[in-house]
This record gives structure tokens, sequence and C-alpha cells, in this order.
């Protein structure tokens, strides 16, 4: 049986593009089931009680041996405990790829704002039957890994796709379908400040080392902001305690389209600044229109530390 795992603290599109992808493999008489590697945030548990899908089982490791499909994901950081240990078939992504295999496997990478919308050209191109639940699945992902179309990872194809499933799942008002989703996201509640910090999470190799990089996609910037000196008190015991270079945290604005960003020291303090021009207001560091890790945030460290 084929596993499919997203990675690590698991967003809306990693979640959703493993479900729906069990259920293509099913149609083509595989055996496969999704799983998650860790707890499912707001936005995407709004997502499950409105379409009433059940959350996939959480997992961190897997008996040695076992066949597993990468969705979302490919560099070890981000993936299952003991990656080393498995049998790596198929990855399926929109990230660039990092990982090797020891033998030829498939793989499916296309540079799109969403593994949902990979999923989805998927069942259009083989004419495979795809459900209205699934296909409302496929837009949360999408919807959520391009904030709406407001990421610079959006493509064209990216809204195509939406357009085209919503003619199954039938969302009379995606926008309104979108706010919800955000405001869910927003909604963080008591939330530990090391749950907040490791929300979405993932650790990086720029110039031999390793830095973490966290954020937080939302419409109460304030929320995190507020808290700025319990989440810098955190983001120091993760650098010290993982053993990395640096940990930032960026507080993204949805519908203004801005960074304020927190980091683990004064070191990191004053790349950042550099990288971004970004500029100090009360400690916490403002970009104008910087939304997206993948696109804007990783490249410009890996130019950086190239040189």
């Amino acid at each position: 049986m084929k596993h499919i795992i997203g990675h690590k603290n698991p967003d809306t599109d990693t979640i959703c593009s493993a479900i729906v992808y069990e259920d293509f493999l099913k149609q083509k008489g595989e055996e496969a089931k999704a799983f998650a590697l860790g707890k499912i945030n707001n936005e995407t548990r709004l997502i499950f009680e409105k379409f009433g899908v059940e959350e996939p089982e959480h997992i961190q490791e897997l008996p040695h041996g076992t066949e597993i499909v990468l969705l979302d994901h490919n560099e070890e950081a981000q993936s299952i405990d003991n990656l080393k240990d498995l049998d790596i078939v198929e990855i399926i992504d929109h990230h660039k790829i990092k990982l090797e295999t020891d033998k030829p496997i498939s793989i499916y990478i296309e540079p799109v704002g969403s593994s949902c919308t990979i999923i989805a050209k998927k069942y259009f191109e083989s004419g495979t039957e795809i459900s209205k639940v699934n296909a409302s699945l496929l837009i949360a992902g999408i919807v959520s890994d391009t904030l709406f179309f407001r990421s610079p990872t959006t493509t064209e194809v990216d809204k195509e796709i939406v357009e085209k499933l919503n003619e199954v799942a039938g969302i009379e008002d995606l926008e309104k379908f979108s706010l919800e989703m955000f405001d869910a996201k927003s909604d963080l509640g008591d939330i530990s400040v090391e749950e907040l910090v490791k929300l979405d999470y993932k650790v990086f190799e720029f110039g031999g080392n390793d830095y973490g990089i966290g954020v937080m996609e939302t419409m109460n910037k304030d929320y995190g902001i507020n808290r700025k000196e319990e989440i810098v008190s955190k983001m120091k015991e993760i650098k010290e305690a993982d053993g990395l270079k640096g940990v930032f945290f960026g507080i993204i604005d949805i519908l203004d389209e801005n960074c304020y960003a927190l980091t683990s020291g004064d070191e990191e303090d004053k790349l950042f600044a550099e990288l971004f021009d970004a500029k100090n207001q009360d400690g916490v560091l403002f970009v104008k229109g910087l939304v997206s890790r993948k696109k804007q945030i990783v490249p410009k460290f890996e130019e950086h530390f190239k040189g």
C-alpha cells in the first residue's frame, strides 16, 4: 500500500492534496492511504467540518520499507522522522527539488501555486471522475496556498483550475469562502507560543547551516505582534535546542500583503533587514509586499549565501 504524506506542521494544501490523491489512486486500482504528520490547523478544521471530511490519521514514523508518496514537500527536514528507512516511490510537489533517491521514481514537479493544483490536473488530464467534496477540498488548498491569488506564487494555471473545479464543487461565492478560511486561520485563541511559531514552520539549509522559518498568515496581525516578546524568547529556545543558525518568524497580513518579522537574535535581525530592506518598527521588522516564504523569502536567503 502507498502511504501518502505531506510535510510536518501540515497546512490546508498538504492535507487536502494528500486526501484527494488517495481517492485518485484508489480509482486507478491502487491501495493508498493519506496520513498527517501533525496537528491540523483551524483553517483546515473549518474545511473538514464544512464538507464533512474526516481528519486523517496522525503518524510520526512508519515501519521499515513502507512505500510512501511525498506530497507538497521533498526535503528530509520537513518529512516523516524515519524517512531514510522508507521506500519513496513518488514525489508530487510545487517546490524545488532537494531530496536524493537511491533509485528512479515517479516525480511530478510543477511551478504552480499549490500541490492541489497538480492533483486536480491529474484528474482532468486522465478523465478521472472527481466528487463535489474532493473538488471543494482542492479549491480550499489552492485558495489557502495562493492566499486567494494574492501570493506571487499564483499562476494562471491555478486560477483556471479553481474555475474548472468549481464547476463541480459549486461554491457560490469564492471570495466569501476565502475570507471564511482566512478568518479561521487567524483565530488562534489561546494557542501556546511554541504552537504559534511552528504552526507553519520549515527548516532550510543555507550556506551549510540550518535555519528555521515560520510564517503566520493572518487577518489579525496584532495577535502576533502583541506576543512578540514571548515569540522571540521561544525562537531563541528553538534555535538552541535544534542547533540552528537562526530562526525567523513572519507575521503575514493577508489582506494588506505586508510582513512583520521577528528573529532569534541581533545577527539574524541584521541579516533580515539587509536582505529585505526591512524597517524596524518598535522591535518588529516591517517589509511591504512580502507574503511568500517560497517565492520571496527563501530565494533571497539562497542568493545571499551563494554569494
